[in-house]
């Protein structure tokens, strides 16, 4: 029903044609775009839409998992065509290759044939990807938290018990969360390995002083050595090369050094920022191509939706996804849709197995008392995870609060433009 080269009907005999379909391509199954799918097919049943979801693999990954998935942790991968049974939505799996904004169609394959598939409207929902290009040596030698392919953390997996049993040496790069969770849990799973975690800046320090020390306890009593205030020059078979020309000998290293979204929207020519996110408008349309929206890690948004950084996490996209199929929704019912307008209230960070850190970071993303550690810690962490990825597949449940921050931003702004234009002018 996407194909470009579907054949047109020349039934004249017809009294009244009956209007071809409004086609919406999603593409990546991720938070952001199986919520998205998930939400907008409840919304338009009744309507005359056809919903396609593209994405290469045919399961559902929690990304929040995976530094448990990569330490031998059994995680039970969600089926898409399960989860989309019940809908309407039509489920292809490939990888999409291109975009051609100009003839509205994108190019998909799969292990046995290419096709090109038609919209009406593209939902960009590709996520981010580990930057492997910014440090030498890092696309050749280190590991990623990529759910599978070569140096992924299905490769992880396989390689750290035989690296344990060696009693050998991991070098952790990144001091993100994703780096500490991934410190934490081989440290954990794997006690006889040599653990280190190298950050650029201060460790932890975006989380304030309690958390940052908090966590530090956490990883030290599993025996990680964390080198903070330290830049990586270069990563080689067996070392790390550290700024100030010395090395750690290693067996292997996993990098979490930062993300980026994918080039495919670069390479389409649309507008995008120096990560190859997609800069939308406060609807989540392509400010370059508004038939184009973008949610997730593969959005950022031109106007400040109520936060101080939009960042990229499972959070921020499943509140995305919600917000962009309201919005698709709206405009095919005619209606007005709302901006996009959310604050974070909460934020957990696991710390090996049964133990986390959870604290509230209402209003202004910065950490709160009161602090959750330990086992408490983790089954708010662990609730709040397993909430986001039910939401995927029952949209309805999900809500958000700051919903009315953007109206608020933009009155004060408003104010501040007034009151400058009537200061008087000095001459």
């Amino acid at each position: 029903m996407f194909r470009s080269n579907a054949p047109v009907s020349d039934n004249r005999s017809s009294v009244q044609e009956t209007p071809p379909p409004t086609r919406i391509l999603v593409i990546g199954a991720g938070y952001a775009g199986l919520l998205f799918t998930m939400r907008l097919a409840g919304k338009v049943a009744r309507q005359h839409v056809q919903i396609a979801l593209v994405n290469d693999s045919d399961t559902f990954t929690e990304r929040p998992h995976l530094p448990e998935f990569a330490t031998n942790q059994v995680i039970q991968w969600r089926s898409l065509p399960q989860i989309l049974r019940r809908t309407h939505v039509q489920f292809i799996q490939g990888r999409v290759t291109s975009i051609d904004p100009a003839h509205h169609e994108i190019v998909v394959v799969d292990q046995q044939h290419t096709q090109h598939m038609v919209y009406d409207y593209l939902v960009y929902a590709l996520g981010s990807v580990t930057d492997r290009q910014s440090v030498p040596g890092v696309a050749q030698y280190a590991y990623t938290l990529a759910p599978s392919g070569p140096l992924s953390a299905a490769a992880l997996r396989e390689t750290l018990p035989s690296v344990e049993a060696k009693h050998g040496h991991v070098v952790i790069c990144g001091g993100g969360p994703t780096g500490i969770e991934t410190a934490a849990e081989v440290a954990t799973a794997h006690p006889h390995l040599k653990v280190h975690l190298v950050t650029q800046g201060p460790f932890s320090l975006f989380l304030g002083k309690t958390v940052a020390s908090s966590i530090r306890r956490s990883l030290t009593r599993v025996g990680v050595e964390i080198i903070d205030q330290t830049t990586v020059a270069a990563v080689r078979a067996h070392s790390v090369v550290l700024d100030q020309a010395s090395e750690i000998p290693c067996d292997l290293c996993v990098w979490t050094g930062g993300f980026v979204a994918p080039s495919l929207a670069r390479e389409a020519g649309l507008a995008v920022n120096e990560r190859n996110q997609i800069i939308v408008d406060p609807f989540l349309r392509s400010i370059s191509h508004p038939e184009i929206y973008a949610i997730g890690d593969a959005a950022h948004p031109r106007e400040n939706p109520g936060v101080p950084v939009v960042r990229m996490s499972a959070v921020t996209a499943t509140i995305m996804g919600a917000h962009g199929a309201d919005c698709l929704s709206a405009v095919l019912r005619g209606k007005t849709p709302r901006p996009l307008s959310f604050a974070y209230l909460g934020q957990g960070i696991a710390l090996g197995r049964h133990n986390a850190i959870g604290f509230n970071n209402y209003p202004d993303d910065k950490p709160y008392p009161p602090y959750f550690t330990g086992w408490l810690g983790y089954l708010i962490r662990e609730g709040f995870v397993r909430y986001l990825a039910t939401a995927t597949q029952r949209p309805g449940i999900f809500v958000w609060v700051g919903k009315r921050r953007y109206a608020s931003a933009q009155r004060r702004q408003q104010a501040r433009e007034q009151n400058k234009q009537r200061q008087p002018r000095r001459a």
